[in-house]
């Protein structure tokens, strides 16, 4: 018996043949003619797109779409085939050329001959080897910023210069064309010098090594040698002969002490090397009017010591006059800088700068006159220094070069006399306008 049956038209599925709804999807059937069971030879319904079940189906290609499908395949499989191949040919090609070359410049060396006897022993002596160079630390330059009254020669004895073999190398390190040019507030930078040793200090006592044996016991007791520098300066512990100390008083200079015992700015040089006489003509006694030599209270130097001479007790007679005592005295300040016809710029500080040759009572002052021999002005200071820099008001007013002489006195502030004038010098001034 053939059973029927009913297909709903919205999903397809059977139902029974006397149903009015569809049992999967609730679509009304009743007016759906009932059929029977499919035959063999009946091909499948098509599939509808329009259910959304699924978006691409494999029965959704056409024959064409297959065919072109599996061509590209085919194309991409054929091509990554070809690469491979070609990337393995050139590979061998290399590596067989390789060996081909090397054979070509293969040489055959001969091996050393063998003498038959008995082997000799050869020492060869191999060098020490040599310790690493190690990193040696530069110590940063002098920087010494110009102040008021400061020259460029003071800022280099400041960082420990004892003679001026360095001002050109600080000059052309600082751009200086002259060293009288420096501004106030300008930065210097000088070098520092190198070590020396005191050509008067002795040499430590050179301690002789132990012996083995000694050794021996100081390393088993844990007793460390110490080492002693053979070039280490120690302090003279005495005087040549002949020689003493003086210590420098307040407002002495060289040439004071060179009169007080009687000697010249060669012999004290020579007795304290560790003392910079600074441009001294060592054939004048005094080192000339450009010497300087920097001495400070309370410092020692060496100098000769005066010969005791024996002179004869005279007898009195009665009619002797007593005899005065001598006087201190006191010799002429002698001029030291600006240079003799120096010529200075409009807003350069100008400072003069001399030598006493003696120690100032309580009384007295060093007076400066400065006169302008163009405009005929005449300006007069007094001070208890050996430097008097100039006030602004002394300056030309104009644009003009003036021309300056100036000297130093030695002013008895009680009695108003003036004695002991330096060697008068000049300058040229250019005025600020």
């Amino acid at each position: 018996m053939t059973e029927t049956f009913k297909v709903c038209p919205i999903c397809q599925s059977r139902n029974q043949q006397h149903a009015a709804v569809c049992v999967t999807c609730g679509a009304s059937i009743a007016e759906v003619a009932a059929q029977g069971p499919a035959r063999a030879d009946d091909s499948p319904p098509r599939y509808n797109f329009r259910l959304g079940e699924t978006d691409l189906a494999e029965e959704s290609l056409s024959r064409r779409g297959r065919i072109l499908s599996a061509l590209l395949v085919l194309t991409i499989f054929a091509a990554s085939a070809a690469i491979m191949l070609l990337m393995l040919s050139s590979r061998s090609g290399s590596a067989a050329a390789v060996p081909q070359a090397a054979t070509a410049t293969s040489t055959r060396i001969a091996g050393p001959s063998v003498t038959p006897g008995p082997p000799t022993a050869t020492f060869t002596s191999s060098p020490m080897p040599t310790a690493p160079p190690t990193d040696t630390l530069t110590p940063a330059p002098c920087m010494r910023q110009v102040a008021a009254g400061d020259s460029l020669i003071g800022i280099i004895s400041g960082c420990g210069h004892r003679n001026l073999d360095i001002l050109p190398t600080v000059m052309q390190l600082n751009g200086i064309t002259d060293e009288a040019l420096i501004q106030i507030g300008q930065e210097i930078i000088v070098p520092l010098p190198s070590p020396t040793r005191d050509s008067a200090a002795t040499a430590a006592p050179v301690i002789e090594p132990p012996s083995e044996s000694a050794a021996a016991e100081n390393q088993s007791e844990g007793l460390a040698l110490l080492a002693f520098d053979p070039l280490a300066p120690t302090e003279t512990p005495t005087l040549l002969p002949g020689l003493m100390w003086h210590v420098v008083q307040p407002d002495e200079n060289m040439i004071a002490i060179a009169v007080q015992f009687r000697t010249n700015a060669k012999a004290l040089s020579d007795l304290n090397p560790e003392i910079e006489f600074q441009l001294c003509e060592f054939g004048l006694d005094y080192g000339g009017p450009e010497c300087t030599v920097n001495l400070w209270q309370g410092q020692r130097i060496r100098v000769p010591a005066p010969t005791p001479t024996r002179t004869p007790i005279p007898t009195a007679s009665g009619s002797e006059t007593p005899t005065p005592l001598p006087t201190a005295t006191f010799n002429a300040p002698i001029a030291q800088s600006p240079p003799d016809e120096a010529f200075i710029a409009p807003l350069q500080q100008v400072t003069l700068r001399w030598v006493g040759t003696g120690r100032l009572a309580a009384d007295e002052v060093y007076r400066v006159v400065l006169v302008d021999s163009d405009s005929g002005a005449n300006y007069t200071a007094a001070t208890r220094e050996l430097f008097f820099i100039l006030p602004e008001a002394w300056q030309p007013q104009d644009t003009n070069s003036h021309q300056y002489a100036w000297h130093v006195d030695v002013l008895n502030t009680g009695t108003g006399r003036v004695s002991n004038s330096s060697a008068e010098r000049s300058f040229v001034w250019q005025g600020a306008g």
